[in-house]
């Protein structure tokens, strides 16, 4: 394992909220993965976070390693009948 050829030890745990991280306007806090980051109770995380503005503010991100589309569908609409 790599944590044996660098000599370090790792633990790996989910975040006790269950949250990626979400800023509260009315508390001034952080909660999830970005709380726990920036308390320092986690040196780095591994996770599906969407990379936003106001996480970036905060902590660093990698260069993401997979894009997701998103996509907008509605029902097309049926021609108006002709008098």
């Amino acid at each position: 394992a790599i944590s044996e050829v660098l000599g370090f030890k790792y633990r790996l745990y989910t975040v006790p909220d269950n949250l990626y991280g979400f800023y509260n306007r009315e508390t001034g806090q952080w909660n999830g993965i970005v709380k726990q980051l920036i308390d320092k109770r986690a040196d780095l995380a591994v996770a599906s976070m969407t990379i936003n503005y106001a996480r970036e503010t905060v902590i660093d991100f990698t260069k993401p390693f997979m894009n997701l589309g998103i996509s907008i569908l509605f029902k097309k609409p049926k021609p108006q009948p002709t008098e």
